[in-house]
């Protein structure tokens, strides 16, 4: 009967290694954003280890299928494993933009913002690795809501300082641009923290 109860210890596994990933990613880019010397290494690097998240993901999706009876409930089990993957492409997608825009030149408020993913993707991890723990998941859950909303008061403070005075309107354009998707990188992170919640509610 072993193949009706596959190890659901690979299944746990398979979800703490996507959540390591983001750590990863968002480390990546906010190195490379506090050092855009670093920036065209880190896309590549970047580029592929977003690709291991997705297709993690994919994986998680078909190993949940040969279970017989999931841990969790299969929808709860997909729209988490997309919401991780989503935070993965957003990270990506962050990096290309900087690349795209040429934004080469370091600034402060774009590295505070890659900080605050950096620990918005830690408490994820944490959150992920002790998924049966309610108490600690709801306790991550509650530090990457601080996060979110200490991104949003960064991102005013950036676009802020942005339009002081009389600035060049590309450069307005440029970190803009890049400000906004951090900020969207962050949301995408609380959308994770509210999945959690929910799966911890439902499974408690």
């Amino acid at each position: 009967m072993s193949w009706l109860f596959p190890d659901e210890r690979r299944f746990f596994e398979d979800f703490s290694a996507i959540a390591a990933q983001l750590t990863a990613l968002a480390t990546l880019l906010e190195q490379a954003l506090d050092d855009p010397a670093r920036l065209p290494a880190a896309v590549v690097t970047i580029g592929r280890l977003q690709g291991e998240a997705d297709e993690a993901a994919r994986e998680l999706d078909l190993h949940m299928d040969q279970l017989f009876i999931p841990p969790m409930d299969r929808e709860d089990i997909h729209l988490l494993s997309t919401r991780l993957a989503l935070v993965a492409d957003f990270i990506g997608g962050v990096a290309r933009r900087a690349v795209s825009l040429k934004a080469t030149a370091r600034r402060e408020p774009a590295v505070r913002l890659a900080r605050i993913v950096v620990r918005a993707a830690g408490e994820i991890e944490m959150a992920v690795r002790n998924i049966r723990s309610s108490d600690e998941v709801l306790a991550r859950c509650l530090e990457i809501k601080r996060a979110e909303q200490e991104g949003d008061a960064a991102w005013q403070d950036a676009v802020t300082e942005l339009f002081a005075g009389t600035p060049d309107p590309i450069e307005v354009i440029r970190w803009k641009a890049l400000y906004d998707q951090l900020e969207d990188t962050l949301d995408a992170c609380d959308d994770v923290a509210n999945e959690l919640e929910t799966l911890t509610v439902k499974h408690a």
